[in-house]
């Protein structure tokens, strides 16, 4: 008996590529309705609506270092706010201006009280981060409060940097008669601030290139959005008129919530990209039956091919991977005694992973096309952490085999 097995991966087609884009698209709807992430969106606005002001006039004072003109500044800020709040722009902006016109408010305590103003937010969006990507350690306060205040520097330095980016984008292009260039160049500047907000908040490490891909669908679906809620102010000219003198303020509020709602989907693509071999592998589990196109997705994908006599591990081997029957059969065998034939459909080598010790029992192929899927420990991990039916049935499979085992061991059968 030889060690031998061949991988059946292959470059996925196309039809795979668009497959799997749709199953995340469509867990990461099923997702955001399970993370409650409409309520969240809603905290989310409710913070903005104290936070909005002093990060505006924190924007202010930094931006003051670098000009000297309080009205160039302002100008600048008003750009800024109408690319990201374009609905009643100056009911907030005559408050930041009659604010900043005062110049008691920037001094140290003005400073730390503006900062501390705009932490429940930073607080409420980072916990929402946690639930999403399922992250149940939390930093302690004090590192969370220091985590808090970079990122909100970080903000404000992303932003001084959209402002004279802006300028140069409108000096370049605007001036030039290509305002259609201009538009494509804010949104990928818009982009590239939702990517580095990711970056800000995200709290495990994630491949570049899904952040890029969810801020890109962020991006996209705001543009959506923007027309969409404006076509709807329009055509509802007195949305709001019961709040009186607070209509403006309750529209910019609504608008906050949907930038959010979208913002919070963005997220659950990034963590549902992270999670997409999960997302495939869970189906093994939960399925009884799986098409014949489902299988060769798995193959492709995690496959693994043996002979018949080919060895998939030894007794008291170290183990880094359980396995899935897509079709043949294994035999788990112990001091060169049978124990178990197992066929499409059924699983092993997950106790190793469990309990982190050595194979109790060796593994081979018992017929020629036995095709198995390989799950590594980082996908076996979050299998157990994220899908709580999976975990029981894992337990529930180990608590039989170690009775069988201690049964033959005792010569009970």
């Amino acid at each position: 008996m030889k060690r031998n097995s061949a991988w059946t991966g292959k470059i996925p087609s196309l039809r795979d590529v668009i497959s799997t884009a749709f199953t995340i698209l469509w867990q990461s709807v099923k997702s955001f309705s399970k993370n409650d992430n409409s309520s969240v969106a809603a905290s989310l606005a409710y913070y903005s609506l104290f936070a909005m002001i002093p990060m505006l006039l924190l924007l202010f004072f930094t931006l003051s270092f670098f000009i000297t003109s309080f009205e160039v500044v302002m100008n600048r800020i008003t750009v800024i706010v109408s690319q990201f709040i374009p609905y009643y722009t100056d009911t907030i902006l005559k408050e930041v201006y009659a604010l900043a016109a005062g110049k008691g408010i920037w001094g140290l305590i003005g400073i730390v009280a503006l900062l501390w103003a705009a932490m429940p937010l930073m607080g409420t969006i980072r916990s929402a981060f946690f639930n999403i990507f399922k992250i149940e350690e939390r930093p302690s306060v004090l590192k969370t409060n220091l985590l808090d205040i970079s990122v909100i520097l970080l903000i404000l330095g992303i932003l001084v940097t959209v402002s004279f980016v802006n300028i140069m984008l409108k000096d370049v292009l605007v001036l030039g008669g290509s305002t259609l260039l201009y538009d494509i160049a804010l949104y990928l500047v818009i982009t590239g601030l939702i990517t580095g907000f990711y970056f800000a908040f995200i709290p495990v490490k994630v491949s570049f290139g899904y952040i890029l891909a969810g801020s890109l669908l962020t991006t996209f679906l705001w543009g959506i959005i923007r027309p969409v809620f404006g076509l709807f102010l329009s055509y509802n000219p007195h949305y709001g008129v019961a709040f009186g003198s607070l209509k403006a303020l309750f529209i910019v509020i609504i608008w906050i919530y949907y930038s959010f709602s979208v913002l919070l989907f963005g997220t659950e693509v990034i963590a549902n990209l992270r999670r997409k071999d999960v997302l495939m592998l869970r189906g093994l589990f939960y399925e009884t039956a799986h098409t014949d196109r489902k299988t060769q997705r798995l193959k492709r994908k995690f496959g693994r091919d043996y002979k018949e006599g080919d060895i998939i591990f030894n007794e008291d081997e170290k183990g880094t991977e359980m396995f899935y029957i897509l079709s043949g059969s294994i035999r788990l065998v112990k001091k060169e005694q049978t124990l178990r034939v197992m066929r499409k459909g059924e699983y092993f080598g997950e106790m190793a992973l469990l309990i982190g010790t050595p194979r109790t029992t060796g593994a081979l192929a018992e017929e020629d096309n036995t095709s198995l899927a390989v799950i590594t420990p980082e996908n076996f991990e979050t299998l157990l952490r994220e899908e709580p039916k999976i975990a029981i049935s894992f337990l529930k499979e180990l608590a039989q085999r170690l009775k069988i085992t201690n049964e033959i061991a005792t010569g009970a059968r």
